[in-house]
Formats: C-alpha cells, structure tokens, sequence
C-alpha cells in the first residue's frame, strides 16, 4: 500500500534549519547564489571523485547535507535517474528519522526535476502488504518525513500546480499496482467491476457493463469461452471520458482496450507450476487502462476516451473450452483453438470489435499477451506492434516522457502463414515455436478494421518484473497508466 507524502514548495532553505537537505549532481551542476557556501563541499566531492553518496552531518542528526551523484544510476536516462535519487534520499531520511527532506532543486536547469523527484518517492515509497500481520521494521517504515521542494529563483505557483497533477497521476497508479497484487481470490471478473464501478463515480466516467447473458446475446463468444471453465462468469465493462466542453468544433476519440484475465492457469493446457505462481498479474492490461480513466478522468482532456476492459478467469474444468475447440467471433470468423494458453487474445478480440464498432481515431490495447515478449526484450521494456506510423511514434514519445519504454516489433504478414487452420478461418497459435509475439499481435489485428488507426502494447515483461525493479517494490508496477494517459494528453497540442 502507499504511504502518505506530504510536501510543500519553497524559495529557499537556510542551512541553520533542521532537516536534511539533498542536493542532486550531475556533472556541471550549478547552484543560485544561495547555496555558494556548497561549491567548496562539492569542489572536494569532485576532487575525490567519490562514486557514492556524501553525507555531511551534524552530530545529533537533525540536519544533514546529502550529495546524490546521478551518475551512479549510469544505465538510466537522466529523468529515470532523478527518481532512483529522490527515493535513495527519502529512504535515508527515514532511516536517520530526519524531517523535512528538502530537496533543493533550484539550479538553472532544474526545471522538470521535480515532479521526477515527487514521483520516485511516491512511487517508491509503495509497498504491497495487505496481507502481512507483522512488517518488518515497521516503526522506522512508519516514520514518513515532509518533503521541501526548493525551487530558488524558479516559478513557484507554476511548480506547485505540476506537483499536484503529478501527485494525483501517481497515486493512481498505485492503485493500479492494489490491483494487480491482489490475490485472485480477491480479485475475479465481478471485483474488478465493482472497481471499474467506484472509478466511474470517483473520476465523472460513463460506465456500460456486460454480464455473461447479454456477452451472449451480443454474440461475444471469445470471452464466453475462456470463462467456461470458471465458477466466476466473464465480464466486460466499458468506460466513457468525454469532456464537458469542446475548445473546438471536432475532438480526437480513443480507445483503450485491456486485456483482464484475472488467473491464468493456463486451462486445460495447463501451466506449469512455476509459470502459474504469477498469474494474478494477467489482467495487468485491463487494470492499466482503468488507471488511464482515472489520471484523464481527474486531470481532463480535449480529447474523447473510450476504455473497454475485456474480464474473465481462465480455469480447468469440466466446463472449460478444450484444445481442438472452435469458436465463432462477433464478425463471423472462427478461431480454432489449439492452445487454451492463448486465451487473452481470445477475449481481446471480442473488445476489440466493441472498441471499432465505435469508429475511433485511434485504437491501443494493451495485454500480458505473451512470454515470447520477455524472452525478446526481457522484463524492463515492451513492445508496441501496429499498422499506424504516427500512432506507435506518439506512443514511444509517451513512454519516453514516463519513463515506460517501450520497443516497436514488426507486424509481419508473412507469419500469417503459420495461424492457417484446417478446420476454421484461423488458430489461435502459430505452428512454430517462433515469433510468438509477433503471431499474436497478427491474430488481433485481424479482428481490426484496416482503416482504423491501431496499436497493440504487449506489457508482459515490466508489468509484473517479479523483482524489485528502479524504483519499484517486487510486485506490480503499474506499467502502461501513465504512458496511455500520455498519449491522450499530448493529442490536445
């Protein structure tokens, strides 16, 4: 769970004040006239070439000069870099029980620093423990000191205002990360609705649901068949962000599709055990759409946004789908099913066509479609597959921007060939063992229009790293909140 950060913004710190003040440095850092009494501090710091942190302090700890170097977070762009710092400082200020943290970032070239420093210490100082009786080291990790943002010569007002829009982005998606750490036992399709429900009324969202009896009316038979096998039924639920008033005559609309399986055992093609331990997190997609509701719900957007989370639960039973199965699509085309492993593009395909039948102007979804993408590019980047150039550039840009980086993968045609069925129009797996990420995104996007501008995210590697990861607890990340939130944002410019 998250910990309260409280903080304020001010001109200047006096060194005489308590607290432990922290100073970030990059190789030509330069302080307001301020701080000059730190330019013989940092002169020796520099001479020493000191590759880890300086603490200069006073002997009954109640304040503290704390030199951050980011160049020991070498392998990080420099924003990323400023997070991993804020957090380093945050961690040591609770463990000297020191308050205020003031972190003085009122260089020339701080502008934008602070809502990075904000943001690693919101996100860092996260935590998923629910479910633990007895924490370790709770009476030092319930010690939560102020943060004082020093902007010097900087525009205050203009700071403050980015610090609480960034604060409430922040805190979202760590709700995001609640919502992939919890345990699927209390986390089905129904719970998750109700999560959607409570969004929808928090953040001034349009909220359309599908139970399993109109998913068949409907004709929705991708998620009707992956939920055979469960004693909890598929759901589908679709949120509506559309601004109360338009600047101008015509406004983009988008839609954001997630992929929900909240337990994946594999079905009937059963996991292996190890691979299973984990699988709370397929629904990772969904929840991150859900969060990009929230951030645009509360922060607002010249633009239009439609999010369809696709949920269900994908069991072994006497009920489930079997390999060998074939199921019919919305838009008459059947799938043969040779893998009941490959159920999120089963259920994808059925918000898919919702999402289309909308005629967007842009189209994302995002999914832990495939373990093809971490053996490809591991767990700290995903990858983006389309047919619309200006899309996936707008998308990277994002992820650029929140530090979620993201790799393009080629949507080749010529796998197609592999997903040939005897049986039906198409399978849900390639015959090889080869390209599986490319393969799935393939199988999507012939669900999908031509003329529809459209992405697929595949987030499986650093939605749920399985390790601690920068600045982010073991567990879920929330990956993919902020960068679709992003996207929304920059199409208003």
């Amino acid at each position: 769970m998250e910990k309260q950060i409280i903080w304020r913004v001010e001109k200047s710190w006096p060194q005489k004040e308590q607290g432990l003040r922290v100073f970030m440095i990059s190789d030509e850092r330069v302080f307001f006239t301020i701080y000059q009494e730190l330019e013989d501090k940092l002169k020796v710091y520099k001479e020493r070439k000191l590759d880890k942190s300086l603490l200069l302090t006073a002997s009954d700890l109640t304040s503290a000069d704390y030199f951050v170097p980011l160049n020991q977070f070498k392998h990080l762009n420099v924003w990323e870099a400023v997070k991993c710092a804020a957090l380093q400082a945050y961690k040591e200020a609770v463990a000297l029980k020191i308050s205020p943290l003031v972190l003085v970032l009122d260089a020339p070239e701080a502008s934008g620093f602070h809502k990075k420093a904000l943001e690693g210490i919101i996100l860092g100082a996260y935590a998923y423990e629910q479910f633990k009786s007895d924490p370790k080291d709770r009476d030092k990790e319930d010690f939560c000191p102020e943060v004082v943002f020093v902007v010097g010569g900087l525009d205050l007002p203009i700071i403050e205002a980015d610090l609480r829009r960034l604060e409430k982005v922040c805190k979202t998606v760590n709700r995001v990360r609640d919502l992939v750490n919890h345990p699927p036992a209390f986390l089905g399709p129904e719970e998750f609705v109700d999560e959607a429900v409570k969004s929808a009324g928090r953040c001034g969202l349009q909220i359309d649901l599908w139970d399993e009896n109109r998913l068949l009316k409907e004709s929705y038979n991708g998620l009707l068949a992956v939920g055979r096998g469960s004693s909890k039924p598929p759901r589908m639920v679709m949120l509506t962000y559309e601004p109360e008033t338009a600047e101008s005559g015509v406004i983009p609309h988008v839609v954001l599709v997630g992929k929900g399986i909240t337990f994946d055992s594999g079905g009937l093609s059963l996991k292996p055990g190890a691979s299973m331990v984990d699988m709370k997190s397929d629904m990772a997609g969904a929840a991150a759409v859900l969060g990009a509701l929230e951030i645009i719900g509360q922060l607002g957007a010249q633009v239009k946004v439609t999010g369809i989370l696709a949920l269900a639960e994908n069991m072994p039973s006497g009920d489930a789908q079997a390999p060998g199965d074939i199921i019919v699509m919305k838009n008459g085309k059947s799938v043969e099913v040779k893998n009941t492993d490959a159920e999120g593009r089963l259920i994808l395909v059925d918000a898919l066509q919702l999402g289309a039948s909308l005629k967007p102007d842009y189209m994302v979804d995002a999914a832990t479609l495939t373990g093809a993408c971490r053996v490809a590019l591991g767990i700290q980047v995903a990858a983006v597959l389309g047919r619309d150039r200006d899309l996936i550039s707008r998308l990277i840009k994002s992820g650029e921007e929140s530090g979620e980086i993201i790799w393009e993968l080629p949507l080749e045609k010529a796998y197609l060939e592999d997903m040939k069925s005897d049986f039906a129009d198409i399978s849900n797996i390639g015959n090889s063992a080869y390209g599986g990420t490319i393969t799935a995104s393939l199988f999507l996007s012939e669900f999908v229009p031509e003329e529809i501008p459209w992405a697929h995210l595949d987030i499986a590697g650093p939605a749920y790293p399985g390790k601690k990861w920068k600045y982010f607890a073991p567990g879920a990340t929330g990956f993919g909140a902020r960068l679709m939130a992003g996207l929304v944002k920059n199409l208003q410019k």
